[in-house]
């Protein structure tokens, strides 16, 4: 396949469309508000085109540029960063973009302070003391204790400026965080906080019934960085209900490009079909089962270390997913630095060890483990095929009997903080691209976190603490092979598998770049007429 590079050089000689039309199955979780809007749709694929942060990623890499600010530096003791910010940047009101709006957005971060948000899930509000305005056009933050991961969070959409002028700050604030939030209103002008920093506006965006239907972007005349502008004049989102419709979508061309979520199946029979064009990027992406461990029976580390025992990874990977995805023995992903396979001391299928802590647990076969699997709807692909793989794996025992249960999306995370549910299958996209973003949200002091767990243990607490801090590789590499060690012992979930990014687009189409960060920049792709 050729690169971005020689594909864009080649596009600037042919007449191209102004009109790109992006098949998908995803929908905005609930905002586009950096203080809340915790999803892939939202923040990796739209925010990434209508917003901007300080500092961004070279596409194609996991390599921190400049973005709103054009440098930066950090304090001998690691405490205090200095980022100059680019002049003459507005939003799409017109509305200047300065260090005292870049104060003001993280100050309304903390005030709203969402738990389920990303602010907090990531854990920002404990890293960041304050923000200080040192010029008119330079930030500082000061930070509690020095982080050495924090430009690579600096680059994540919970850090990107807002609008003052559509996004308030709570005087208020309630304990979810939820006022002050900016919500969907169906007049795009007053709820995108971060509307006009980014290389597209949003020019619409229709919902019915909580579930998106079309969004559109059109190129921001206004882009303050005239070699990263938009080369399609006009992007359209069309929302399908499942991968089928999606896929008919594709094949009939009302879609240009399907991205997120065709069947398996699909994308298999699109790899050699020379009427379309397959793309593949490298992939973080991971999904883990989680247990609830506030009550019976996963209050037990027996029971949570039996099913470890009796997972079949293969059985996920290759029937599932038709071998396009791979097993995972750790939550911090292959190919991440410092990833060790902590979860392979289980091994896959072992169902005599399973058997064993089984027994250990006062388990057998005439007095079985019941428990309920749930899993999420209209979310992530394939979670029914997943959860049956999972049951088929648990009950070759003999000593385990599953009862699988599935909810929509919205339902199943206020299950899950609900404590409503007693195994439970999640997923992970980069927040950024660091081993700090695949431990720290897994594993709160409280145990409460987005996964509700309630997996406490003040060693762990102890290791998360000195990764936040370290600077030292030596250090963090040690400390972070103890965390993913400890979490194998103490199994407050299991991981599954891993996946890669997929798209299928005809054959016209070029310009998609895919990398670790799973941003989608919109604003690189064309097609030629």
């Amino acid at each position: 396949m050729m690169s971005s590079e020689s594909m864009t050089s080649a596009a600037s000689s042919m007449a191209l469309k102004d009109t790109i039309v992006i098949g998908t199955t995803d929908t905005v979780q609930s905002t586009l508000d950096p203080a809340d809007a915790y999803d892939l749709f939202a923040q990796d694929v739209l925010m990434v085109n209508i917003g901007s942060g300080l500092v961004g990623y070279e596409p194609g890499t996991t390599n921190v540029i400049p973005a709103l600010a054009t440098d930066w530096s950090v304090s001998p003791d690691g405490l205090t960063w200095t980022f100059n910010l680019r002049q003459g940047v507005t939003f799409a009101d017109g509305t200047p973009f300065n260090a005292t709006v870049m104060k003001y957005s993280i100050d309304r971060e903390f005030a709203i302070d969402e738990s389920a948000g990303p602010f907090a899930g990531v854990g920002i509000d404990t890293m960041i003391n304050k923000t200080v305005v040192s010029g008119p056009y330079q930030v500082q933050f000061v930070l509690n204790s020095p982080l050495s991961a924090f430009l690579a969070i600096v680059a994540f959409q919970a850090m990107w400026p807002v609008n003052p002028n559509v996004a308030p700050i709570p005087i208020h604030p309630s304990p979810g965080g939820e006022l002050g939030v900016v919500n969907y209103t169906g007049t795009v002008n007053t709820e995108v906080p971060t509307n006009g920093l980014g290389p597209y506006l949003l020019s619409n965006w229709q919902r019915t019934g909580g579930k998106d239907v079309e969004i559109d972007l059109q190129a921001n005349p206004n882009y303050w960085n005239a070699s990263g502008a938009a080369k399609t004049k006009n992007i359209i989102f069309k929302i399908y209900s499942d991968s089928t419709s999606l896929n008919l979508a594709m094949q009939s061309g009302a879609v240009d490009m399907a991205y997120r979520q065709l069947a398996p199946s699909d994308i298999q029979a699109y790899q050699t079909n020379t009427n379309f064009k397959y793309w593949e990027g490298p992939g973080i992406f991971i999904q883990y089962l989680c247990f609830n461990e506030k009550s019976a029976p996963f209050n037990n580390v027996a029971v949570r270390q039996a099913v470890a025992a009796a997972l079949d990874r293969s059985l996920i990977v290759n029937t599932v997913f038709l071998g396009q995805a791979q097993p995972l023995y750790s939550i911090v992903p292959n190919g991440m630095i410092y990833h060790i396979d902590s979860f392979k001391i289980y091994g896959d299928a072992n169902v005599s060890a399973a058997q064993s802590y089984l027994q250990s647990a006062g388990y057998s076969t005439s007095n079985p483990l019941k428990f309920t699997l749930t899993y999420p709807t209209g979310h992530y692909s394939s979670t029914d095929g997943i959860s049956s793989a999972i049951k088929q794996a648990l009950e070759k025992t003999g000593m385990i009997q599953v009862t699988l249960s599935s909810q929509p999306w919205a339902s199943y995370k206020a299950s899950t903080q609900a404590d409503a549910l007693q195994a439970y299958i999640y997923g992970w996209y980069p927040d950024f691209v660091d081993p700090l973003d695949y431990t720290t949200p897994f594993l709160p002091a409280d145990g409460r976190g987005f996964l509700n767990t309630h997996y406490v243990n003040p060693n762990m607490e102890s290791l998360i603490k000195t990764v936040i801090v370290s600077s030292d590789t030596a250090t963090l590499a040690t400390t972070y092979a103890q965390i993913q060690q400890l979490s194998a012992t103490d199994v407050p979930w299991v991981p599954l598998f891993q996946s890669k990014a997929i798209a299928v687009s005809n054959l016209k189409v070029g310009g998609l770049v895919m990398d670790e960060t799973y941003w989608f920049r919109a604003y690189l792709l064309w097609e030629t007429t």
